[in-house]
């Protein structure tokens, strides 16, 4: 098979690779666009820490580099590249070096890139959860939701230079779905196909049934390019239910992804334990695991897991007494279906746990992902 062409929109942390890597399917990312600075240094920790880096530019020179792209600390507010240290700089110059990044959404072309295969795009869902601001993705809004019309723009831009990619996945929470965003969202289907894409169902996807102990649904459409050859999406369900049917049936021991032994990784457990306060009591109560067999099925990771519905809790005893802990970042990774080595490569960058949470509370179930891939080009 030739090698696939990939651009990830939105990277985060390149959930989208290591399920390629996962399907066996061989492709190479010619591109992503993420702004997130975490996010970058994360993906290069992930996908590039064992490649060389040489480099002669000087500090100033990277700088100077850099400056002609947007960039954000906390992945909402642009930041000031005045305020990173030289040591920062040089971290992030390689990272997007690397990472192959070509920036903010709001501001990138791909027509200049070798045609795409595929374009994978995972909007922000801040405004369409219910768990957010619930303003929508309306065209035009100025929302965080609103900029999946940035990937409008850049259609566009490919379909006037002959290059549309052969195949988009969308992927997005369940309320993508929901009445409130049922107009803009239909919208969008509709200039897909003004393009000559065909849209599969919009498919609502739970991680528990492909594998992975976590009960995370999330909305997943594939459109393929109609360019007069056979069209995959007409029996792509029938594929996939095949596909998560071997996934599910090599689901591992539960011990794989919860670690409960206390002097096992005793430092990210540690880092995990809260103290016992009146609201995290409430906490406890709603959340605890004390079952735990293969029977387990945890509740949705979201990018802060110190709220009152979480994964989920189990008792601990640790610098903070006897109380309990969250999930802790490992155990996180690996129920969104990446590796323990992939894990240690993010924690060598010496983030903290709320810094961690965030990058994989945002990311994508990668069984999920790679079980959609080999549906489509296998």
């Amino acid at each position: 098979m030739k090698k696939l062409k990939i651009f990830e929109a939105f990277a985060g942390i390149g959930a989208q690779s290591i399920a390629f890597e996962k399907a066996n399917i061989n492709y190479e990312v010619v591109g992503i666009s993420e702004w997130f600075i975490n996010a970058l240094l994360a993906y290069d920790a992930i996908h590039h820490k064992d490649e060389p880096f040489i480099c002669d530019k000087t500090i100033q020179e990277k700088r100077e580099y850099l400056s002609h792209f947007k960039f954000s600390k906390d992945s909402v507010h642009q930041c000031d590249l005045k305020t990173l240290k030289d040591d920062e700089i040089d971290s992030l110059y390689k990272a997007h070096i690397r990472n192959k990044n070509l920036g903010s959404i709001t501001d990138i072309s791909l027509s200049r890139l070798p045609r795409i295969d595929m374009l994978v795009y995972s909007f922000p869902c801040q405004d369409l959860s219910t768990g957010g601001r619930t303003a929508g993705m309306s065209k035009g809004s100025g929302t965080r939701s609103g900029l999946l019309w940035e990937i409008e723009r850049i259609l566009r831009d490919l379909e006037n230079h002959n290059k549309l990619p052969k195949a988009l996945l969308l992927e997005n929470v369940k309320a993508l779905k929901a009445d409130s965003n049922k107009k803009d969202f239909q919208q969008w289907k509709d200039f897909l196909c003004s393009l000559g894409y065909v849209n599969n169902d919009c498919l609502v996807l739970d991680a528990q049934n492909f594998g992975i102990p976590q009960h995370r649904e999330r909305c997943f459409m594939l459109s393929q390019l109609n360019d007069g050859r056979n069209i995959i999406v007409h029996n792509f369900n029938e594929k996939l239910e095949k596909i998560r049917l071997k996934y599910k049936s090599r689901q591992k021991d539960i011990k794989y992804f919860i670690h409960l032994d206390p002097n096992d990784h005793k430092d990210e457990q540690d880092a995990a334990q809260l103290n016992r306060t009146p609201s995290r009591e409430i906490m406890w109560s709603v959340n605890k695991r004390e079952k735990i067999d293969n029977n387990l099925v945890l509740y949705t990771i979201h990018c802060n897991l110190d709220r009152s519905n979480n994964a989920g809790m189990f008792h601990y005893i640790g610098p903070k007494g006897d109380t309990y802990r969250l999930l802790t970042m490992r155990e996180a990774f690996l129920l969104m279906g990446f590796s323990n080595e992939q894990f240690e490569s993010v924690k060598n960058l010496g983030f903290s746990y709320r810094k961690i949470n965030k990058l994989i509370g945002n990311s994508i179930v990668v069984d999920v992902l790679s079980a959609q891939f080999e549906a489509l080009y296998k």
